[in-house]
């Protein structure tokens, strides 16, 4: 990775809204930042994936959707490939899809830092949250890694 790349945070840069699946709501929630995520970007998620989650008072817009009918996760693309909106979801196969058409796409991990790039949270804070996040969530070794080399190219970046 180069030293402070700036490309790595284009997609921190222009995130503003997206939608956003079940579990990378409830893993955000359990471990504490779900709310400051939801004041940072406009969040959006089909109401059968509100349902859920289990938690009626998320600051999440509904927005209906019409897609061929079928799992929640089928409906989710659908949507973000009508509008080529951002998604925040842990579901791999949305996540690759998301990759194979040019959409941008974040995980929990990834949002985590987003807080700390955008100046959210501190380091003290960003650094609780990861162990509440790693307490509920499971990252692959990889996932792992390539969050470590955005969390220091953000620390980087903060020093210069």
């Amino acid at each position: 990775m180069d030293a402070c790349p700036y490309r790595v945070f284009q997609p921190f840069l222009e995130l503003n809204r997206a939608l956003i699946d079940a579990s990378t709501i409830i893993y955000m929630y359990r471990a504490g930042y779900f709310d400051k995520v939801a004041r940072a970007v406009d969040l959006y998620s089909l109401p059968e994936i509100l349902a859920e989650t289990g938690h009626g008072d998320l600051h999440v817009k509904p927005i209906d959707w019409v897609a061929t009918s079928g799992a929640n996760d089928r409906k989710l693309v659908s949507c973000a490939l009508g509008l080529r909106w951002p998604v925040i979801s842990e579901d791999k196969k949305i996540l690759l899809r998301l990759e194979r058409v040019g959409i941008p796409y974040f995980n929990a991990l990834m949002m985590l830092h987003f807080l700390l790039f955008r100046k959210s949270i501190t380091l003290k804070d960003h650094s609780m949250h990861l162990r509440r996040l790693k307490q509920c969530a499971w990252y692959s070794r990889h996932v792992l890694e390539f969050g470590k080399n955005i969390y220091n190219a953000i620390l980087c970046q903060e020093m210069r």
